[in-house]
């Protein structure tokens, strides 16, 4: 049976999901924040292991109208929620409301829970053995109007959320965010890969996954796992792809931020070249290939940031002549201290501040 699926990214990363999906054999269809897509729940649960991009992967349950609170209660009723949830499970409901009669949101996420029990108290459980775990489940409801729809989180906790990330800095980049840069910038694990300003590792170690064909969350646990409709389905490990792995480096001034990357790529298994250099004098570990950061801004730090970008940007016209960029940057002016003709492909929230991804091309 096909569920309809939503993929969460930050707005402005739609495209590069649908492209993530592409390359992974499904369609998908871009939607404010989203990507949609249609897919069996065992294919949607191959899916959450692989997805580089993804802030969730939302499986809907019951989607329908709903005038009143009995009304709402008696869509949720309708639908079998013993695939998804057995009565002992932890649940957690995030609502969100826009122009509806129905009431408090806490008035509303008791209605929706008591009535899920009361599913799953008349309709006979499925068959899940005494060992599986239960682990929490998260459900969101969205009411717009009259329009209701509730799904279940696969991954529980964000899929950007990897579990190997354990030490890292005052500004650090979401691992999805790092993953989504490398597909944006169009790296497929076939050329040296450089990060001057690599901080606790991220992007180097996303890079080094994404290179060797592993799943992007390694052993971290998901919701998913204890879902009753997923009992026997052994999950999918992709080996690494045959031949020489590309040379990822990560560099930064801060050896304690060095020390804490080396200690992430370990727990990811990662094979990443770390080295302590300053901006002003950039590794060069080959004659071209790419280089992906994410450069101090000073809206995060508290200070002034432009002799960096300064340097930054002669460091891609001395050194680094010859390779391409994309890098962070919260502005336009700032970005064109690297370079006077670097471009914004794309832009999106990171911690709460509005950053775009700007490109420089070796040739410009």
């Amino acid at each position: 049976m096909s569920h309809r699926w939503s993929l969460t990214v930050p707005p402005g990363l739609e495209a590069v999901a649908q492209a993530e999906l592409s390359q992974l054999g499904v369609d998908g269809r871009p939607s404010p924040g989203a990507v949609l897509l249609s897919a069996t729940l065992e294919e949607g649960a191959a899916l959450a292991r692989r997805l580089r991009t993804a802030n969730r992967l939302m499986c809907e349950v019951v989607a329908g109208k709903a005038h009143s609170l009995e009304g709402l209660a008696a869509l949720v009723r309708s639908a079998d929620w013993r695939p998804f949830l057995r009565l002992r499970d932890p649940m957690e409901l995030a609502v969100h409301v826009e122009e509806s009669r129905l009431g408090r949101k806490d008035v509303i996420e008791k209605k929706v829970l008591h009535a899920i029990h009361d599913q799953l108290r008349a309709a006979p459980a499925l068959s899940v053995p005494s060992s599986r775990p239960h682990r929490a489940q998260h459900l969101q409801l969205r009411v717009v109007g009259d329009a209701v729809s509730l799904s279940i989180d696969a991954g529980g906790e964000r899929l950007g959320v990897r579990g190997w990330r354990q030490a890292q800095g005052k500004a650090p980049l979401r691992e999805n965010l790092a993953a989504s840069l490398l597909l944006l910038a169009g790296w497929a694990g076939d050329e040296p890969l450089l990060d001057p300003f690599c901080g606790a590792g991220t992007i180097p170690i996303e890079a080094a996954l994404l290179a060797a064909g592993e799943p992007p969350g390694g052993g971290r646990p998901y919701a998913m796992e204890s879902w009753p409709a997923l009992q026997g389905v052994t999950p999918s490990r992709r080996r690494a792809p045959s031949g020489l792995r590309p040379l990822i480096t990560g560099s930064d001034n801060y050896a304690p931020a060095l020390a804490d990357a080396a200690e992430n790529a370990e727990r990811a298994g990662a094979s990443v070249e770390w080295l302590r250099a300053d901006i002003a004098d950039p590794p060069t570990p080959a004659a071209t290939g790419l280089v992906v950061t994410n450069p101090p801004y000073g809206l995060r730090l508290g200070h002034s940031v432009d002799g960096v970008y300064r340097a930054f940007g002669r460091a891609l016209s001395g050194p680094l002549r010859g390779w391409r960029a994309l890098f962070l940057c919260p502005d336009q002016r700032l970005a064109r201290l690297v370079h006077p003709r670097a471009f914004a492909l794309t832009g999106f929230s990171n911690g709460g501040v509005r950053v775009s991804a700007w490109a420089v091309d070796p040739q410009g």
